[in-house]
């Protein structure tokens, strides 16, 4: 759902890269609406119909996300307060991390397991086509 847009930049290697949709809309941390978005999201996948509507069979995308909603921003007492805002902390900490990605260095960047694993498979088909 984030991954997903039309814009590139050239990444530290000079390969275009796609910007997620929450760098590009600025996101820094999960919000109930986002949640919302995101369980709406998600309920239509998983569901078998071929094309979006407010209310879906017996199903009320409308309703689902006011829940979801209200859940987080209405949340009844102190004690509830302080657990919503300790999801929402939690959830903005697996999405976006303890600091955001912008702020890693391009050597840090470079030491990432993904990257290293992506090195790795380049040298390995180098050795391949230089044994050919």
């Amino acid at each position: 759902i984030t991954a997903s847009n039309r814009r590139a930049q050239k990444g530290c290697n000079g390969i275009k890269v796609k910007k997620h949709v929450a760098h590009i809309i600025r996101m820094k941390k999960v919000t109930p609406r986002s949640i919302a978005y995101i369980a709406c999201q998600v309920r239509f996948a998983l569901s078998s119909v071929t094309s979006w509507r407010s209310v879906d069979g017996d199903f009320d995308y409308v309703q689902f996300w006011r829940t979801i909603v209200d859940f987080f921003e209405k949340p009844p007492g102190r004690t509830a307060r302080r657990r919503v805002d300790m999801l929402i902390e939690w959830w903005t900490r697996k999405v976006f991390g303890r600091r955001g990605r912008d702020d890693i260095s391009h050597a840090s960047k470079a030491t990432m397991s993904v990257n290293a694993l992506a090195r790795q498979r380049e040298e390995m088909a180098d050795a391949e086509f230089d044994s050919n």
